[in-house]
């Protein structure tokens, strides 16, 4: 078994979210997405985040007050 972790990348996490890409960069510079833990080596220029906390965060384990949505 490999020791490297499950992962998403931005497209993925922005379907995960739902959220646009400008929203996304917005939050994560913010630092309102502490659940966003990149894997380092990055893939040449593809940023990789650790999916187990992103499906935590998904699944409530974070006491968030809201899930990230686009309104309709």
């Amino acid at each position: 078994m490999s020791d490297t972790p499950r992962c998403y990348t931005v497209p993925q996490l922005l379907e995960r979210l739902q959220l646009t890409k400008r929203t996304f960069r917005r939050l994560r510079a913010a630092g309102k997405m502490p659940f966003l833990e990149e894997i380092e080596p990055r893939l040449g220029r593809s940023v990789r985040y650790r999916a187990d906390l992103v499906d935590r965060y998904i699944a409530g384990h974070w006491g968030q007050s809201r899930f990230f949505r686009r309104h309709a």
